[in-house]
């Protein structure tokens, strides 16, 4: 098994119940994009905070089944939600989209906060769960003026040798576009990082523009452009622009919102 997949206990600090199994966190991934990456980089900082990873099944009449199964939910990255869902056509920009999977994870969204499941989103995982709440998406950040020197890996070049680096456990991260963020005091993010300010990796080329009202917003860059939004709510809800899920190979303290997701799903059982 390659090394990225054997992993070592962290020095993270989470109380889990222990009622037989670990909290089982559903995880929704793209299927066209990652291949071997799907198998281990989403389900590796689950594991390390304590849970354990679920690839939720699509199979039509059958999520509230699968649900039942999970104590917590995951948002993974992947492609570009389809525009006519937050209104708008298709630009010049648009990169492939995954209609079945934003059809999947709109009614995914809405089962998951009607049941009070925690929820941590990442990169597409903040725009489906934006969409879904009733806001819309910048199609690429070069059409913001203000957002035009904002990081990107447009054709994923960058994120391809960090996927790679990441499948053969090699410790050293390869370099990627990278910029700072400003933590709102008081967010389960802050309480999860601990700082009002970090820096973050920045692979996407969409971002939040209209944020949807029930959400939150709790980390910007410099430039603007939403980084972290939560729901306001009883329960846990957090949702990052950024690749979370190999964020705490650079910065351990990354670790924090899976941490934090674990907990929560441990207390819902």
């Amino acid at each position: 098994m390659a090394g990225a997949a054997t992993l070592e206990r962290s020095d993270i600090s989470v109380q889990v119940a222990r009622e037989g199994r670990k909290p089982v966190i559903g995880l929704s991934l793209g299927l066209h994009d990652f291949g071997d990456y799907g198998g281990v980089g989403f389900q590796r900082p689950v594991a390390l905070a304590g849970g354990v990873g679920f690839v939720l099944p699509r199979v039509d009449g059958h999520l509230d089944d699968a649900l039942d199964a999970c104590d917590g939910i995951l948002l993974g990255g992947g492609r570009d939600i389809e525009p006519t869902l937050y209104g708008q056509e298709a630009g010049e920009h648009l990169a492939p989209t995954e209609p079945l999977r934003d059809a999947f994870e709109l009614e995914l969204v809405e089962r998951t906060l009607d049941r009070g499941l925690p929820l941590l989103g990442m990169c597409r995982g903040i725009q489906i769960l934006n969409v879904a709440l009733g806001g819309t998406l910048v199609q690429d950040v070069s059409l913001k003026p203000e957002w035009a020197e904002h990081p990107s890996d447009r054709g994923w070049k960058a994120w391809k040798q960090v996927e790679r680096a990441s499948l053969e456990g090699t410790e050293e991260v390869p370099p990627h576009p990278r910029h700072p963020i400003r933590v709102e005091p008081g967010s389960r993010l802050h309480a999860a990082l601990g700082v009002e300010e970090v820096e973050v990796d920045s692979f996407h080329h969409q971002a939040l523009d209209r944020v949807a009202p029930e959400l939150t917003v709790a980390a910007r860059a410099p430039d603007g452009v939403v980084e972290a939004v939560e729901l306001e709510q009883d329960g846990y809800v957090l949702a990052v622009q950024w690749e979370l899920q190999e964020e705490w190979r650079v910065d351990r303290r990354f670790l924090g919102p899976f941490a934090q997701l674990v907990a929560a799903a441990s207390e819902h059982r």
